[in-house]
């Protein structure tokens, strides 16, 4: 009786726990072929008592991805939705990680990086990684004085478009640390948001919004604008 406890007992930690990482890495290196292909699982995270949440790398020496899939007893799939929330797990999960890194590069961030509006403490801060060339940065920098109603607001720039945008960024900052209140800020920020550049920018100015973005996009934002409540990246 002992030992069929046991072994059911097993059978059933196999079922929750989902495939194993020898399971999985096999699973995909005989669906993909590619010689030499390496797979290899980065983390797994448990997001319910039968579901884990696997990111995967996978190289053959000369390009590299990064994948994520679910597991939960012998399936492997690539997408969950909450029923209830209409979330899309992967993409929270994801974002729960993204979070997590751009803390870490956050709390040593100087502050000539940081567009600060408004100073309320009753208030939540706001930070949005923003890029003046970005249609979508553009539109939200059309609401700005509503969401300060609501929040402070922390910017910083990550252009996802070439040297123009880098220099627009570069020139943001430069004129935002003269300014007196968030009026002059917002009249800065809304004059390089909407006009081409017509004043030079050096090389090596913009090599530091380069250095920037780069930082910031190696934490996993792949986008603008990225937006997420400061409290969230400050631990």
């Amino acid at each position: 009786m002992q030992k069929n406890i046991i072994i059911s007992v097993l059978i059933m930690a196999s079922v929750l726990f989902g495939a194993t990482n020898e399971e999985i890495i096999a699973n995909f290196k005989a669906r993909i072929q590619i010689p030499d292909i390496q797979v290899k699982i980065v983390s797994r995270k448990k997001v319910s008592k039968t579901l884990d949440f696997v990111t995967i790398f996978l190289t053959n020496g000369k390009s590299s991805q990064k994948i994520s899939v679910f597991t939960s007893g012998e399936y492997i799939f690539p997408e969950v939705i909450d029923v209830k929330s209409g979330i899309n797990l992967k993409d929270k999960m994801k974002r729960e990680a993204t979070n997590k890194n751009i803390a870490k590069v956050y709390k040593n961030e100087i502050s000539d990086n940081i567009i600060k509006l408004g100073n309320d403490p009753k208030k939540k801060t706001l930070v949005i990684f923003s890029d003046p060339e970005c249609p979508f940065c553009k539109r939200e920098l059309a609401s700005i004085e509503d969401q300060l109603k609501h929040n402070n607001i922390k910017m910083i720039f990550i252009p996802v478009h070439e040297r123009s945008s880098l220099a627009k960024s570069f020139l943001i900052y430069k004129y935002a640390k003269k300014a007196r209140n968030d009026k002059e800020k917002i009249k800065i920020l809304r004059k390089y948001f909407s006009q081409d550049v017509d004043e030079k920018v050096s090389d090596e100015d913009v090599k530091r919004i380069e250095k920037l973005r780069t930082k910031y996009f190696k934490t996993g934002i792949n986008g603008t604008p990225y937006k997420v409540m400061e409290k969230e990246i400050i631990k």
